[in-house]
């Protein structure tokens, strides 16, 4: 080989370096993508953490009643997760607590435009309207939250938000209004869930569904034949239907401290007292029945006088003019046919009946309602005497 000639040499793979390089550099990128990937999502778990921390704290804050804490507590929480829902609807909670009504109302109503068949958005929103004394927005609110969706128990969350609308509509006096939703509350109550049972009782007897409320309080004492709480409701709503002999059973069985309560005395005392003055209870034998007829006219005659005294009207006229005069003269006259013939003891009682409210009705309409209670209790025979033994 000629020395002058260049000598071979293995070639250099010019492109093959390239690609190397290549390779290497994306794999780095890749690995920095990763790597970033990762702490984003460790910055944003951390973020999140925050958040929640901060959430937790409004939670106790609001437990504690501490509600403008919490507020405070709640808009951290928003700073680190924006437009959380759950963080939004607590924090108008707490701006309604703190009666902040206005701004609360607002986030329930963006929230509520977002879900709206939600039930705990219009149960809120119903609290908002009733605490503002706007009736037919709380009420509205409240049905749509009945009907509404709720992700827990929604049967019992129902029940509870229409026992909290009748409560509420009871509360500001509209009993005809309260009366269907009472009515569907009762409709719900299982026969074996006393605790409900004796709830929607008190509730029937306010909005003066007498005979639905005594149906429900026998039911509960028939589990509990002591129940303090049901003998005071049955005897209240047997009283309003004017079974007085069932009310006096009732009134009787408690105990003395609950007989005597304010709400129970009158009548309870009124019950034993119609019970021992009508004339017309099934069973009395006819000397009783004459003897009660005879007193019950008694008791209205000395009203009727009394209040012609204060009103200076002469008792008896000649000729009787004044509708007083001719009461009076009326019940004069019966009192003395009695003596003269022997009338039908039923017959007398009703009579005496009859005429004795047309007395205590006239002496009312001048002297203003009675006071004595043996008054009281002849214009509540009269009213409805049939119901008495029932």
């Amino acid at each position: 080989m000629n020395s002058s000639e260049p000598s071979p040499s293995t070639p250099v793979h010019v492109g093959q370096s390239r690609e190397r390089v290549l390779i290497l550099s994306l794999a780095i990128l890749a690995g920095l993508f990763v790597v970033t990937a990762f702490l984003a999502r460790q910055y944003h778990r951390s973020i999140h953490h925050l958040g929640d921390d901060w959430y937790a704290k409004g939670e106790s804050s609001l437990k504690s009643r501490d509600a403008a804490a919490a507020i405070q507590d709640y808009r951290n929480a928003l700073v680190y997760k924006p437009g959380d829902p759950t963080f939004e609807f607590h924090l108008a909670q707490a701006l309604a607590r703190s009666g902040r009504d206005e701004l609360a109302r607002s986030y329930f109503l963006t929230l509520l435009s977002a879900s709206p068949g939600s039930g705990k958005l219009n149960l809120a929103l119903a609290r908002i309207a009733a605490q503002e004394n706007s009736p037919a927005s709380a009420v509205r609110y409240y049905h749509n939250a009945i009907y509404g969706v709720w992700e827990e128990n929604p049967l019992s969350m129902r029940w509870q938000v229409r026992r909290e609308l009748c409560q509420y509509l009871l509360d500001l006096g509209a009993v005809q209004e309260a009366q269907p939703d009472v009515i569907a509350l009762a409709q719900e109550v299982s026969r074996s869930d006393y605790a409900r049972q004796k709830i929607t009782a008190d509730l029937l007897l306010r909005a003066a569904l007498w005979n639905r409320a005594l149906d429900m309080y026998r039911s509960v004492l028939l589990a509990d034949s002591r129940d303090h709480d049901a003998l005071a409701g049955a005897g209240q709503a047997a009283f309003h239907l004017g079974r007085y002999g069932p009310a006096r059973n009732y009134f009787d069985r408690l105990p003395r401290e609950r007989r005597e309560a304010p709400e129970i005395a009158g009548m309870a005392g009124l019950s034993s007292l119609i019970e021992e003055m009508n004339p017309l209870l099934p069973g009395l034998p006819a000397s009783e029945q004459r003897k009660r007829a005879d007193a019950i006219l008694g008791v209205a005659t000395a009203r009727l006088e009394n209040c012609a005294q204060q009103r200076g009207i002469t008792l008896p006229g000649k000729p009787p003019l004044d509708p007083f005069q001719q009461i009076y003269s009326t019940g004069r006259e019966m009192s003395r046919s009695w003596r003269r013939a022997a009338d039908h003891a039923s017959e007398r009682a009703a009579n005496a009946v009859s005429l004795a409210a047309r007395m205590e009705e006239a002496a009312s309409e001048r002297c203003g309602a009675p006071q004595n209670r043996a008054d009281q209790a002849v214009l509540l025979i009269s009213q409805g005497s049939e119901g008495t033994s029932r």
